[in-house]
C-alpha cells in the first residue's frame, strides 16, 4: 500500500492544521468516498468542508468516478471570491 500526497489550500489548510498530509492508497486506487473517509478519521474538522471543496487530482480537478492512485498528488481546493 502506498501514500497519497494531500495539499491544503485556504480554509481547508486551517482547518487541517496543516498545509500537506498523506493518506494510505491501496495500488489500485481509491475512489472519492473512501478518499475522505481516510481523510476525515485523520482531520476531523475537515468535515465540514466537505461539500464546498473541490478535490484535485495532478492538479486538474478529479471527475465523478475518477479514483486516486499513490502517485497521484491530491489536493483540496476551497470555492475561491475576489474581485
Amino acid at each position: 500500500m502506498g501514500q497519497l500526497r494531500i495539499l491544503f489550500f485556504a480554509s481547508a489548510r486551517q482547518a487541517a492544521g496543516r498545509p500537506e498530509a498523506t493518506v494510505p492508497c491501496e495500488e489500485s486506487g481509491i475512489g472519492e468516498a473512501v478518499f475522505w473517509e481516510r481523510l476525515i478519521a485523520d482531520f476531523p474538522a475537515l468535515a465540514s468542508l466537505r461539500g464546498s471543496v473541490r478535490l484535485a487530482r495532478n492538479c486538474e480537478y478529479l471527475a465523478a468516478g475518477e479514483r486516486f492512485s499513490p502517485q497521484d498528488e491530491a489536493a483540496l481546493i476551497p470555492p475561491v471570491s475576489g474581485g
